[in-house]
């Protein structure tokens, strides 16, 4: 993520010095978050400890860690869901390493004062879901299923990115423990809810301006007002 943040911020000024107005489109919450709200100086990741949390998880449950986070940082832990195995590695990492919170070291949040106008394209719910069904789709028919396998081959089946969707249901239809159909249709329904979580994440941004994408007119006049001021 902090690599990102630095790429994208390089990139924005490098924009803004040609005089030129950088658009940055996109729908992954956390990168955004990364430039709008800023990142703090956080600890790298540390594969020992990682791995002594990963084995406390095996013995006792994502659960049991999070009723850790809880008490060493509520804070964190309200925010974060009782099963983002993720996340709740991550802040039990830092405090680990820094014997401070997460929440605590997240008030130190750097960042470019950049201006912003913020459009949420607000497509139809129904319209939104049929795009993501058709989506996999055609995933699936370009190679996901092959893509899968070479990263298994090539990172072994514990890689990082087989946990996310596509690649996390594809596993264990290649492991035999879901039929094509059944992972296909976990693939939509997992990217589903990941859309709706999505929504629910970007309504919480400050300032932020849900549009249509059918109202043109609308959207072209937000843009000349945001770019006359």
């Amino acid at each position: 993520m902090g690599i990102y943040k630095n790429l994208a911020e390089k990139a924005i000024l490098d924009i803004q010095s040609r005089n030129k107005v950088p658009f940055l489109v996109g729908g992954t919450g956390m990168y955004f978050n990364s430039l709008y709200f800023g990142l703090f100086s956080a600890p790298p990741r540390n594969e020992s400890i990682r791995k002594k949390l990963e084995e406390t998880i095996s013995q006792k449950g994502i659960s049991y860690l999070y009723e850790e986070l809880k008490k060493v940082d509520p804070v964190s832990a309200s925010k974060i869901s009782s099963n983002d195995r993720r996340r709740i590695i991550r802040a039990l990492e830092v405090y680990q390493l820094t014997g401070k919170p997460i929440s605590q070291l997240q008030q130190n949040n750097q960042k470019i004062p950049f201006k912003w106008l913020i459009l949420y394209i607000d497509v139809d719910r129904k319209k939104l879901y049929e795009r993501i069904n058709n989506r996999v789709e055609e995933m699936l028919k370009k190679g996901l299923i092959e893509e899968t396998r070479d990263i298994i081959k090539k990172f072994g089946s514990d890689a990082y990115a087989l946990g996310s969707i596509g690649y996390r249901q594809v596993k264990e239809y290649l492991n035999g423990k879901l039929s094509f159909e059944e992972m296909k249709e976990l693939i939509k329904k997992e990217t589903r809810h990941y859309a709706k979580r999505q929504i629910t994440w970007f309504k919480k941004i400050p300032n932020i301006i849900f549009v249509k994408p059918e109202n043109l007119e609308e959207i072209e006049d937000l843009i000349k007002k945001f770019l006359e001021s």
